[in-house]
């Protein structure tokens, strides 16, 4: 890791960093290099780091394994990679399936390491939610990580990501390479963005914000329609439901109303017909009646 500048460096706004050579792709860097990052005012919690002023996100590392823990849940890999430093590497894993001794009793091997060599077909789980087989992976293993920077009790750490294993010196050597093209073209100098460059990357994101904004109100006008329209349907629901019940108590007002007239007519008919019997009568009857 080159010293500090003496010279002031120029942090740029977040809508600044797709312009940025280091902060979506895997920065070529040693464990020297992760520990020496330094983090910014307004972007902690964001596992976002800095080299210079280049932002830094995702990493790539090339060292030897120099110990190694597989605990239930956690992988946990130490990697040298020579640069006067070593680093943490780990990764989360399912926890593995009990061994039944007997129906009523389960047990875990005594000693977590014993994992390493119980579980063949070691599996992980990156902060990403990728699987990753880390079968293969022991001490002395040559390997290629690539992962997020994290902290652990103030010290950095990768989050892995990826690995893969170099079985060749050629292998080695072109990796190093590489990691030696990055740093003299890339991480020797600050990062520097123009006037123009910047003040574009500030209109896509102002554009893309007012896209997000208006993409949110065209949300919000929809669910408010769809309320009111669910609201108009339960009203409109409960209003049938009313002219139905006001229909059925007519109908039952009209058909009781029916009654009382069949029966009052069914009365008035009866008292004519006994006037009429009545009358048919010869006297004799009517009076002794």
């Amino acid at each position: 890791m080159p010293n500090p500048p003496s010279f002031p460096l120029t942090f740029y706004p977040a809508y600044c960093f797709s312009l940025s050579p280091t902060h979506n792709t895997w920065a070529r860097l040693t464990a020297s290099d992760v520990h020496a990052l330094r983090e910014r005012t307004g972007f902690e919690g964001q596992n976002l780091y800095f080299h210079l002023n280049h932002p830094i996100k995702w990493i790539r590392l090339v060292g030897v394994i120099v110990a190694l823990d597989i605990l239930p849940t956690r992988w946990i890999a130490l990697l040298d990679d020579s640069s006067g430093a070593t680093i943490e590497i780990t990764c989360a894993r399912p926890a593995p399936k009990p061994t039944t001794r007997d129906a009523s009793t389960t047990s875990l091997p005594e000693d977590p390491r014993l994992l390493s060599r119980l579980d063949a077909s070691c599996k992980g789980v990156t902060a990403t939610g990728r699987d990753v087989d880390l079968s293969g992976v022991d001490v002395g293993t040559v390997v290629k990580v690539k992962g997020g920077v994290g902290s652990f009790r103030e010290m950095r750490q990768m989050l892995l990501e990826r690995i893969s294993t170099i079985r060749t010196t050629n292998e080695e050597t072109a990796a190093w390479a590489e990691n030696t093209a990055f740093r003299r073209e890339i991480l020797s100098t600050p990062w520097v963005v123009s006037e123009k460059d910047e003040k574009r990357a500030k209109r896509k994101a102002e554009g893309l914000d007012r896209e997000k904004r208006a993409r949110e109100e065209r949300e919000k006008r929809k669910r408010r329609e769809e309320e009111k329209g669910a609201k108009r349907a339960a009203a409109e629901k409960e209003k049938r439901r009313g002219e139905r019940t006001r229909r059925g108590q007519e109908q039952v007002r009209k058909e009781d109303e029916a009654g009382v007239s069949r029966r009052r007519g069914n009365a008035e008919h009866r008292h004519r017909r006994r006037d009429v019997e009545k009358a048919r009568r010869p006297k004799s009857e009517v009076s002794e009646s």
